[in-house]
């Protein structure tokens, strides 16, 4: 854990600081490595890619499913648990994760559109409105109490650790000049998730205009949104999108999207927790990524010698 994580907001640090440590969990694909010239641009998903992810996505992802890993199997309630740790004394009329999830679920319908075809939530608003249902108003009206606790729950039900390798691979293409990016589903604990992992602020290896968050735009991957912001963050660089290359351990959600929007793709197989091949998917049926890459140094590799001189 970096010393950093003492930088990150108390309210959300639990995400950081409340976890154990995961190792990966070995894939049976094979990496199938080739050149990447000309990219000039690195853009990341975060789950289960950056991090190791124990539910293999973000805390409100659609497809969240049970692990091994998660501490739920306790059977205590993570809310309680979590309102309990961040100094609740009153534990009654407490929100239920199937209330959390059915508020998730009613609020994405009802901005479901053909702009936006994978709407996102702002998580902190579902559990606002939550406690406001549930009768306590009196934690509803303490915006750091609700996020403790919201941090609190995603620690718990999608615990997280640094991917082996990230870090590194991170400095090592910034260092070579690499403008790194972000392109995520998202929530509040993601970043503070990111911080931890390189030991500084985002600026510190991104590029902040070529990072992009579901929660902020209230839309998710393989929504087409975030990567058409992206893909104009380029142009306006006259960079063009196949001289990106995007990496995520989704066929679906990273590498459908991002090759759609003309981006190289390279999927990350190196833990078994958050790869989804989506082999049942009719978009994914015959797709392939450019690259299969089972650890990060393979991504160091197939980017070779370039980019060696930092651009401004």
């Amino acid at each position: 854990m970096s010393d950093f994580s003492r930088d990150i907001p108390s309210c959300l640090s639990p995400v950081v600081t409340s976890r154990r440590e995961l190792d990966p969990i070995a894939t049976s694909l094979e990496p199938r490595l080739a050149s990447l010239p000309d990219v000039q641009v690195v853009v990341l998903d975060v789950y289960g890619t950056l991090v190791i992810s124990g539910s293999g996505e973000v805390g409100t992802a659609e497809d969240k499913r049970e692990n091994d890993d998660q501490a739920t199997e306790s059977n205590v309630d993570p809310v309680q648990q979590a309102a309990a740790a961040a100094g609740v004394s009153d534990l009654q009329r407490l929100p239920t994760m199937d209330a959390i999830g059915a508020r998730i679920e009613r609020v994405n319908q009802a901005r479901l559109m053909d702009t936006n075809p994978r709407p996102e939530v702002e998580i902190l608003d579902i559990w606002r409105a939550e406690w406001i249902a549930s009768d306590r108003g009196d934690v509803a009206a303490d915006p750091r109490l609700v996020c403790e606790i919201a941090a609190r729950v995603e620690s718990v039900t999608n615990p997280t650790w640094p991917m082996p390798g990230a870090a590194k691979a991170l400095a090592d293409l910034h260092t070579r000049g690499f403008k790194l990016g972000i392109v995520s589903n998202a929530q509040v604990y993601t970043i503070p998730l990111v911080k931890d992992l390189i030991g500084g602020p985002l600026e510190s290896r991104f590029d902040l205009n070529l990072c992009f968050f579901s929660n902020r735009y209230r839309a998710s991957k393989p929504g087409p949104l975030m990567f058409d912001r992206l893909v104009g963050e380029l142009a306006r660089r006259e960079i063009a999108p196949e001289q990106a290359v995007y990496v995520g351990n989704d066929m679906l959600n990273d590498v459908y999207a991002a090759k759609n929007a003309g981006l190289k793709t390279a999927l990350f197989a190196g833990d078994a927790r958050s790869l989804r091949l989506r082999q049942d998917h009719a978009y994914c049926a015959d797709l392939s990524s450019d690259v299969v890459m089972t650890s990060w140094n393979h991504l160091v590799e197939c980017l070779g010698e370039g980019q060696r001189n930092p651009q401004s």
